[in-house]
C-alpha cells in the first residue's frame, strides 16, 4: 500500500517540479563550491596583483622620472661642480683654511692678535662636540671630536698641534661637518667689516657662530673676537 502510494506521489507533476529544483539546487551548489569559487578567488587575486603592478609601475616611472631630471640637471651645472667641490671639501682641510683667515686678515688690514682651532671632527658625529669659545678651552675632546689649538707665530703663520687625547670613531652614516676657528685681533671698524665680508665672500663655506666687539680704551683700535665656523663632507 505505503509503496504503490509513494510510486502515485513521485508521478505527481508537483512533486517532479519539487525533486528537480531540489536536485538541480544541489548540483549547482556542488559546481559552484569547487568549480566557480575558486576561479572567482583566482580572477580577484589575479585583478588585486594588477593594481598592485600598476602602482609599482607608476612609483617606477615616478623615481625614473627623477633620475633624469638629476641627470639633465647635473649635465647642465657640470662645469659648475668644481665650485660645490670647494665650498664644501671631502676633507678639513685644515691648513688652507687657516691660510685663506689669515690672508684675509692681513688684506684687510686686521692685525690677528691670536687663532685658535676650537673643535674639529675627523670623523663621527659631531653632535656632542663643544662649541668653539663657550668655556674657554681648545683641547676638549668628546665622541670622536680632536681638539686642535693653533696659534699665530711672529712670522704671522698658524702653527697647528693635534691634542694627545683625540680620539677618533667610526661614523655611521656621511654627514656634513665643520670646525671652528677663534680670531682674536684688533684693527678699526671699517677694517672689521671689510675682513668680515671677505670672510663671507670666499669660496669656502664660512659661517659665524659669535662676534664680540669692544672699543679701545684709546679709541685708535677695537678688539674683535669672532668665532667662525667651517664646514666639510
Amino acid at each position: 500500500m505505503n509503496k504503490e502510494r509513494i510510486l502515485a506521489m513521485l508521478k505527481d507533476k508537483k512533486v517532479q517540479n519539487y525533486s528537480y529544483h531540489i536536485f538541480f539546487f544541489l548540483a549547482f551548489s556542488f559546481f559552484v563550491i569547487f568549480a566557480i569559487q575558486p576561479n572567482l578567488s583566482t580572477a580577484f587575486r589575479l585583478q588585486k596583483e594588477l593594481q598592485d603592478l600598476r602602482l609599482e609601475n607608476k612609483k617606477s616611472e615616478e623615481v625614473i622620472l627623477q633620475i633624469v631630471n638629476y641627470q639633465s640637471l647635473m649635465e647642465e651645472y657640470r662645469e659648475s661642480l668644481y665650485v660645490l667641490d670647494d665650498a664644501v671639501p671631502s676633507t678639513p682641510e685644515l691648513s688652507f683654511a687657516i691660510e685663506d683667515i689669515s690672508k684675509i686678515a692681513s688684506a684687510s688690514g686686521l692685525i690677528v692678535q691670536s687663532m685658535t682651532v676650537e673643535s674639529i671632527s675627523l670623523k663621527g658625529d659631531t653632535s656632542s662636540a663643544p662649541l668653539g669659545g663657550q668655556d674657554g678651552s681648545s683641547s676638549e675632546v668628546q665622541n670622536g671630536v680632536l681638539g686642535l689649538n693653533t696659534e699665530i707665530n711672529d712670522q704671522g703663520t698658524a702653527d697647528v698641534s693635534p691634542s694627545s687625547e683625540g680620539v677618533v670613531s667610526p661614523s655611521s652614516k656621511p654627514e656634513l661637518l665643520s670646525f671652528t676657528v677663534s680670531v682674536e685681533g684688533k684693527a678699526s671698524m671699517e677694517q672689521i667689516a671689510e675682513f668680515l665680508k671677505q670672510i663671507i665672500n670666499q669660496r669656502r663655506l664660512k659661517t659665524y657662530d659669535t662676534i664680540g666687539i669692544v672699543s679701545n680704551t684709546e679709541g685708535t683700535s677695537t678688539i674683535i673676537n669672532i668665532l667662525i665656523r667651517t664646514y666639510y663632507l
